[in-house]
């Protein structure tokens, strides 16, 4: 029987005592379960993988022994695929610097968010003479209706996305998305920012009498002009060494773009011991493609830089749970581009946007897997929103699809991503990929590039359906393309006038 049966009546006290007794115990159960709950909470905020992403700038297809080179050595790199993916079939989504940058941070194709073309720089020394203007190189601009361009502030980018998810973010190296302070890195998603707001090659002493002096920012200070860029591949893995360290107790994403091997090409002096004086007393000022041979060397280079960033995961026993992805922002003006026809700025053609694309995460992705399905720069956009945890904003349009399940998957073999579009400038169709089949828009040619990868044999004629449907497709998506656009970052720099303003980007070294 029931000692709280009606047989054994209870006296008012002792009913309000088991009640108090009661109550205590939910209360105690219910802080028990929030603690509880918190740690759980806390522990997956923990557990959430960090990301490393090395982006090499102007690197081909065919300057890693991953990816068949027999005369550059890469086994850090190459460590990286033999521990975990190598992708044979990835594309950025352009043929030079800013529109591949621009993809990255927003998961679109760069004319969706009006960058299209490499930007040029638009702040200057105070005591910088000029010129404060320059007609377009190649594709290059600086200046629109008399505003600077950028990435526009109001995008939401994937440093910023990582960030509201609790990230420490980081970019050390290349920005090339804009120099005036409201297009810099620390105001659009980077707790901290240290390297070059532009290209290493944008410089008086390779372009003498064109561009102003180079800029070494920390965070939003200038804190050198000039710095020598002999020593920038070693600085920037200094800092991503510190960088990984500092932040090794909580989920961190890393931005390591590197400045090399873009043109000029610079190395640090035990990169240059294989070299002989002659050699070396062959560089000329003003003469960037007199530096060309030290490409080798500066390949070399960025992989003892992944090979040092990789022993600092291993120090802080975070290897594991880290994805550490190695690629490069488009094909080679220098290096190989290996079987791919074409080379940087020629977004029609395979080897100026398709690249190597190699990367680890222990503890999801199995070793030694190679996978050939189409993947792009801008999936990595919902891709590590999705390992942090974090919410992609359903508007406005993004042309990435989330690739978590297709690269940690060993068994998925077939990729979300089903096509490719090779936009150039600012919508200039240049083909379109679906599947193992491509179109080129200017020549009308189809080519297989499972069985032609070096799109040498035009099969329009023995498959003319196919032909017209892809043209199709390029069509319909130059239409979507154009209807769902949004602008740039715009800031006025010239005065009312017409003449240009002296603008010094951010409080920092006033003279040279």
């Amino acid at each position: 029987m029931s000692l709280l049966s009606p047989a054994f009546p209870m006296k008012d006290h002792d009913m309000n005592r088991t009640l108090k007794t009661r109550s205590r115990h939910i209360v105690l159960t219910l802080v028990l379960i929030m603690v509880w709950a918190g740690i759980a909470m806390a522990a997956d905020r923990n557990h959430r993988p960090s990301v490393v992403f090395i982006l090499a700038d102007d690197m081909g297809y065919g300057d890693l022994a991953c990816y068949g080179s027999d005369t550059i050595r890469t086994p850090h790199i190459d460590s990286l695929a033999a521990q975990g993916l190598k992708l044979t079939d990835f594309y950025m989504a352009g043929a030079s610097c800013t529109p591949s940058r621009a993809a990255l941070m927003t998961g679109c194709y760069a004319q969706r968010v009006g960058l299209a073309k490499v930007l040029l720089p638009t702040a200057f020394p105070k005591d910088w003479p000029g010129p404060f203007l320059w007609p377009e190189l190649n594709h290059g601009i600086s200046i629109v209706d008399g505003c600077a361009i950028g990435i526009n502030p109001k995008e939401i980018t994937l440093g910023e996305l990582l960030q509201a998810a609790g990230y420490r973010t980081g970019l050390i190296g290349k920005w090339h998305l804009g120099d005036l302070p409201d297009f810099m890195p620390n105001r659009n998603g980077f707790d901290s920012f240290f390297g070059l707001p532009t290209s290493n090659v944008v410089n008086p002493v390779d372009h003498p009498g064109l561009f102003p002096p180079l800029p070494l920012y920390r965070n939003e200070e200038i804190i050198e002009w000039m710095p020598e860029q002999d020593n920038l591949t070693r600085r920037y893995t200094e800092e991503a060494v510190t960088f990984i360290h500092e932040n090794r107790e909580r989920p961190f994403f890393l931005l390591l773009s590197h400045s090399m091997p873009h043109r000029s090409i610079h190395v640090s002096d035990r990169f240059k011991e294989r070299f002989s004086e002659e050699q070396l007393n062959s560089i000329k000022p003003g003469k960037p493609s007199s530096r060309d041979f030290l490409y080798p060397a500066a390949i070399e280079e960025l992989d003892w830089s992944t090979g040092e960033v990789l022993n600092a995961l291993d120090e802080c026993g975070i290897a594991a749970n880290t994805l550490v992805v190695f690629t490069s922002d488009n094909g080679p003006i220098v290096g190989s581009s290996g079987p791919l026809r074409g080379r940087k700025g020629q977004t029609h053609l395979e080897g100026g946007v398709r690249v190597p694309c190699v990367m680890r995460w222990p503890e999801r992705i199995d070793s030694g897997r190679v996978k050939k399905g189409i993947v792009t720069v801008m999936d990595f956009y919902p891709t590590l929103a999705a390992m942090a945890g974090a919410e992609v904003p359903p508007t406005p349009v993004r042309d990435g699809i989330n690739m978590l399940s297709y690269l940690t998957d060993s068994e998925e073999t077939d990729s979300p991503r089903q096509a490719f579009y090779y936009v150039h400038n600012e919508q200039h169709m240049g083909a379109v990929r679906r599947g193992v089949w491509k179109y080129a828009v200017g020549s009308e040619a189809l080519y297989n590039l499972e069985e032609d990868i070096g799109e040498s044999r035009n099969l329009a004629d023995v498959f003319p359906a196919r032909t017209v449907e892809l043209k199709r497709q390029a069509v319909e998506f130059l239409s979507d393309l154009q209807q769902n656009s949004r602008p740039c970052g715009m800031i006025p720099v010239m005065t009312d006038d017409g003449t240009p303003r002296k603008m010094l980007p951010a409080a920092g070294v006033d003279s040279l």
